[in-house]
């Protein structure tokens, strides 16, 4: 069974990640999962027994990213292809997937978006704290992509429709595979 692949959809909250996947899956040949790491966290209780402290908390979150990213090994491993809808907001982030997803064929696209405007799609949105998106600041400090858009003035059907466009006009090596390379000791 050949493996899938996988396109990474990479920026600060509210940047428009959830709406550009939603919007590529129609676009798509095959048939495409989208995963968002939000889906994950969502099924997680919010029922707790006790009140977790901050370094529980944070305990948590990484275990829950840990896991995200080896439910999308899983689903690639067996032939699926992935849209992950996924903050690179933590460094650690780039350096596990690298390892999970190695030998899998990833595109990481960098979503950007414009500070007034992610701030005031916070506003607008109100499912998330106020200044989020502002505090990802290492959201692309892994320096490298293979796609960029930019949702400030652009709908998530004109980024999805370039993402899709430029898919299999990408040669390699690719940016993980450029960033493997470079974090290997």
């Amino acid at each position: 069974m050949a493996p899938g692949r996988v396109i990474l959809l990479n920026g600060p909250s509210s940047s428009g990640k959830s709406g550009i996947g939603r919007a590529m899956l129609p676009l798509l040949p095959d048939p495409w999962f989208l995963v968002p790491v939000d889906g994950i966290s969502g099924m997680r209780s919010t029922q707790h027994t006790r009140v977790l402290d901050e370094a529980e908390i944070q305990q948590m979150l990484r275990r829950t990213r840990l896991g995200y990213h080896r439910v999308v090994a899983a689903l690639v491993s067996t032939g699926n292809n992935v849209i992950m809808d996924y903050p690179l907001s933590e460094p650690w982030r780039i350096e596990d997937l690298l390892a999970v997803l190695d030998g899998y064929d990833v595109t990481l696209v960098d979503v950007h978006c414009s500070a007034e405007e992610l701030n005031r799609r916070e506003r607008s949105r109100r499912d998330r704290p106020l200044g989020l998106a502002a505090s990802q600041t290492h959201v692309y400090s892994h320096g490298d992509n293979d796609i960029v858009v930019d949702t400030t003035h652009r709908s998530a059907e004109g980024c999805a429709r370039e993402i899709v466009d430029r898919l299999d006009a990408l040669g390699g090596p690719k940016a993980f595979e450029r960033l493997r390379v470079a974090h290997t000791p």
